[in-house]
């Protein structure tokens, strides 16, 4: 709301007075939760580059971050980068991790190898740091196909059971982690000891998992 400061003597053609800004809480609203995970893909560029992905940071419509992939909802649901928009919030039950089908056994031990999985929340406050092959991927594809071009077999593989119970649960004092609107957060997939070597274009896709806090 706008209001005027005290009156002080006017000085040449400044004015008598200046507006002032006083700055009350985000407007409320009523609410109901929605199971809805929110989620972000990154792809991995030319092989042995970058030593971390960052997700959450680039909404709907625009590109990842190597690979220049534009984002639609196969692969992203944020709208705005690294928050909520008012006066949407989330409730954070835990964390899965996918890479996508066909990723070779190689690549596969290569993106788990040494890499860790790091969750921000309310600026660089670290909540959870923790290596890569304790974040499970959940429900996924298992088995082997062989390709039709070059009748390579790919492996299929996944960590972790393959069902929505086995995710790594962050809670505190058995309560979800409450996000609320446009505080920052953000998950990051590190390798702290060099660049891995992956086929390029391979994409890696973060869930939170939890309940979706939407208006009426």
């Amino acid at each position: 709301m706008m209001g005027a400061s005290p009156m002080i003597p006017a000085a040449g053609s400044f004015p008598a007075s200046y507006p002032y800004a006083y700055s009350g809480p985000l407007p409320s609203a009523l609410l109901r939760p929605l199971q809805q995970p929110l989620y972000d893909t990154e792809v991995v560029p030319a092989a042995g580059t970058p030593i971390e992905l960052v997700f959450f940071q680039r909404q709907l419509g625009q590109t990842t971050a190597f690979g220049a992939v534009t984002k639609t909802e196969a692969e992203t649901n944020i709208q705005q980068p690294g928050q909520l928009a008012n006066p949407l919030e989330f409730s954070l039950f835990g964390f899965l991790f996918e890479v996508m089908p066909g990723t070779s056994l190689a690549d596969f031990a290569n993106i788990y190898t040494a890499s860790a999985f790091i969750f921000t929340y309310t600026g660089n406050r670290v909540y959870l740091s923790i290596p890569t092959t304790r974040i499970p991927q959940g429900v996924s594809p298992e088995g082997f196909a062989a390709t039709t071009v070059s009748a390579t077999t790919l492996a299929v593989v996944h960590n972790g059971v393959g069902h929505t119970s086995n995710f790594y649960k962050f809670t505190i004092g058995r309560s979800a982690l409450r996000i609320r609107p446009t505080e920052s957060f953000q998950a990051r997939i590190r390798w702290p000891n060099g660049a891995p070597t992956i086929a390029a274009n391979t994409r890696l896709r973060v869930f939170l998992t939890g309940l979706q806090w939407t208006p009426l």
